[in-house]
């Protein structure tokens, strides 16, 4: 692992999800106190049932009581689409990790191949440069040999199959 380089990311999804929906299904007003202690906890369902929720004021603590209900199932709706987003988040990093890590062994793999072709690259100069020095040798000793012909006798049979 190379500095600076995350090795995952843990996250915590919520163990109530299931409460959750199940919140989202009911009604405004049939939400039983078992119900409200596995969404908010049993020390705050406690707190609520012991609280009168009109205090005396009628209408407007009816229309307080609404408001407040909407307000905490918007935040328990925001809480939800803060885990989605969580989630997507962490997903998308993980498509990241492995693209990362396939592009690296394909750059490594092409890096080998590279490295391979220039090796034979270089043995195929060195092959070649070989191959110069023994044409010209060969050259040169063709060169002393045409002279040694020229001045030799020529037999008969070599004469007919040379055509001279």
């Amino acid at each position: 692992m190379h500095p600076g380089e995350i090795a995952g990311i843990c996250y915590l999804s919520p163990s109530s999800s299931a409460s959750l929906r199940a919140y989202y299904s009911m009604s405004q007003n049939n939400i039983t106190s078992s119900q409200f202690s596995s969404l908010f906890g049993p020390y705050i369902a406690q707190q609520f049932q012991n609280e009168p929720t009109m205090h005396g004021f009628g209408a407007v603590g009816h229309q307080l009581s609404a408001a407040e209900e909407r307000r905490k199932r918007r935040m328990i709706s925001n809480r939800e689409s803060a885990r989605r987003s969580r989630m997507r988040k962490q997903k998308r990093l993980s498509e990241l990790w492995s693209q990362a890590i396939h592009l690296r062994s394909a750059n490594c793999h092409l890096l080998d191949e590279l490295n391979g072709v220039r090796r034979e690259h270089v043995q195929i100069i060195h092959e070649n440069d070989r191959l110069r020095v023994e044409e010209t040798e060969l050259h040169k000793r063709l060169g002393n040999l045409i002279p040694e012909f020229a001045c030799a006798p020529r037999r008969a049979d070599q004469c007919r199959l040379h055509g001279s």
